[in-house]
């Protein structure tokens, strides 16, 4: 049963928020420690607030009318503090002040709570998200609006509707309609399964409605650049402006690993002077948060100074003038036909060239190329490690081929 422990509300004021001597009134509700406040529309003379019972003093008849108006508030929350209990639905603060404020009926629109879930997170940009973080929310906001009116015609898809069916047609609809890769699907799938917890958290659902649905991804090869393809594109010659900036803002990711979102903020804030006396990158990850250090390398050096004094970058507060992902990825495409090399180089092929080319392939460990990733798994970094031992098996294999045929033609000569 879905009975809080402990359950509270009480009336306070807000004496930092007073003006003319008078303070907002909030009506609090703790659940299990656990606050949250509502705006009860009410100010109060400071002067004139019993904290102790949460009313106004006195016997006047503003007094006894603002009073009963705050007991009507209280009475409303235990009320609903009640029929949580009775219907058995999970009870938590928010829970219980959505209820009071009427939002639930609302909230149980699908769609619409998956909104109210990616507004929340555009909100939160800089703080707790990444701009490409939203964007994604906003990718599967449109596919879920194509694929609900097309299979479940007439139908407004309500929280409590969302079961195992619904999320394996959705899955079918991303891989087979909307042309979605394996992996491509997934990101999708999870990030409606994010949004339902997060629903479960605020006591909109009392269970999980995807608790046995499993997704596996695709193993996929980390494309990266050789020694060999690096030099091409850091000496190819390059006529127009656009493509030798592009081009040198690709080979700063080569050699730092930064992945596109923590490149286009980087700012001075972000470079200090390590214990060796050289300049390092220390910044908080856009996307897990943890923080890296990462020494800068001579040639990531002379691209910084190169752009020291680009009024783009400037403008921007940031060290360099980063098109956005879309553009960049655009030119290094026709950067890479100008080189001849037949692979798909975009920005993140360049963080992979810093794990593969730049650092693994000479001898760096994989513990610190995991630190300097941002990695919160070493697992994840192991990918990288498996990449070159398949590629050094593939040369020794040509070596092998030699002995081997050396080794025949001692034997017939015997």
């Amino acid at each position: 049963m879905a009975i809080s422990h402990t359950f509270s509300s009480l009336c306070i004021i807000r004496t930092s928020r007073a003006k003319d001597g008078k303070a907002p009134v909030y009506l609090r509700i703790t659940v299990d420690g656990q606050r949250a406040e509502i705006s009860v529309k009410e100010s109060i003379p400071v002067d004139k607030w019993n904290s102790a019972k949460g009313r106004m003093k006195g016997n006047s008849e503003e007094a006894k009318s603002i009073n009963k108006r705050l007991d009507n508030w209280e009475t409303k929350v235990k009320e609903y503090h009640n029929t949580f209990i009775r219907d058995e639905k999970r009870i938590n603060a928010q829970a219980l002040k959505d209820a009071v404020l009427g939002v639930a009926e609302k909230d149980d629109d699908f769609l619409a709570y998956f909104d109210a879930h990616e507004k929340e997170v555009k909100s939160k940009i800089g703080i707790e998200y990444s701009a490409g973080t939203h964007k994604n929310y906003v990718s599967t906001r449109k596919h879920l609006e194509k694929f609900i009116p097309k299979h479940f015609r007439g139908r407004v898809i309500r929280l409590k509707d969302l079961d195992f069916d619904f999320l394996a047609k959705f899955e079918t609809y991303l891989k087979l309609e909307a042309g979605n890769s394996i992996n491509g699907s997934i990101k999708h799938i999870q990030r409606v399964k994010r949004v339902i917890h997060v629903a479960i958290m605020r006591g909109k659902l009392d269970r999980d409605p995807f608790a046995n649905f499993q997704t596996k991804k695709e193993k996929t090869n980390r494309e990266y650049l050789s020694q060999h393809e690096l030099l091409l594109i850091e000496n190819c010659q390059l006529e127009r402006p656009v493509l030798r900036k592009v081009r040198d803002i690709f080979m700063f990711i080569c050699y730092t690993g930064l992945s596109f979102s923590d490149l286009a903020e980087l700012n001075e804030d972000e470079i200090a002077i390590g214990m060796d006396g050289d300049l390092w990158i220390r910044l908080d990850r856009n996307k897990t948060g943890t923080v890296v250090n990462i020494p800068i390398l001579p040639p990531a050096k002379v691209i910084l100074d190169k752009y020291s004094d680009h009024p783009e970058a400037k403008n921007k507060g940031t060290l360099l003038p980063v098109l956005s992902n879309q553009k960049m990825n655009k030119y290094l495409k026709e950067i890479a036909t100008a080189c001849n090399i037949n692979k798909p180089v975009t920005c993140h092929i360049g963080r992979h060239t810093f794990a593969t080319t730049v650092t693994l392939c000479n001898d760096i460990p994989v513990e610190t190329v995991s630190q300097m990733l941002g990695h919160t798994s070493l697992r994840t970094t192991q990918i990288y490690a498996k990449v070159i031992e398949k590629k050094i098996s593939k040369d020794m294999s040509k070596l092998k081929l030699l002995y081997g045929n050396q080794s025949s033609d001692q034997a017939s000569n015997q």
